[in-house]
């Protein structure tokens, strides 16, 4: 009978991956407007900036150890997504999104993460879309094998919360 030899640390660094707690995207937008009966909303044909809290955007690690050989998993948010609804494409940016502030001004595009809605959600359920935000974790891995480091890259992995709200049309008076 022979004994097992060493784990392999491939092994170890897919268990530290499944062991991974990554941060859900706190989902947030603008405009963010409050509709008469309360629900939140944006504006249909207006530039809804999408964004992340900032601490949902940093690495994540963990490490898995067997006697001396080891295996430590970071992710590394890597890209924000908003599924808007409604049938329109998903919208992406290469951070975790700038949130909106007064001085950028009204009307104005997001410097990286929006999307323009081209139609109401009065003929959804509630009149209300359920749209979907999502980061995206580049995810590798470094270890020892009990003799020698290893490491190397594992599948990027994806963690997702919904936010629902109203796609209302407003109107604009002019007064001259």
């Amino acid at each position: 009978m022979s004994a097992a030899g060493p784990p392999d640390p491939v092994v170890l660094a897919q268990e530290a991956a499944r062991r991974l707690r990554l941060p859900l995207p706190t989902p947030r937008h603008s405009p963010d407007l409050r509709l008469p009966d309360g629900r939140p909303a944006t504006v249909v044909g207006e530039h809804t900036w999408f964004w992340t809290a900032p601490e949902d955007w940093r690495p994540q690690t963990e490490r898995v150890q067997a006697g001396e050989v080891w295996a430590e998993v970071t992710a590394i948010p890597v890209r924000l997504s908003m599924t808007p609804g409604l049938g329109q494409p998903v919208a992406s940016c290469a951070g975790p999104g700038t949130p909106y502030e007064r001085s950028f001004g009204l009307h104005a595009a997001s410097p990286d993460c929006d999307v323009v809605y081209e139609q109401a959600s009065v003929d959804q359920p509630g009149a209300m879309v359920t749209a979907e935000w999502s980061i995206t974790w580049q995810v590798t891995w470094q270890g020892w094998t009990g003799s020698a480091p290893t490491g190397g890259e594992l599948a990027p992995m994806t963690s997702r919360a919904q936010a629902r709200f109203a796609v209302a049309e407003a109107q604009a008076l002019r007064t001259h």
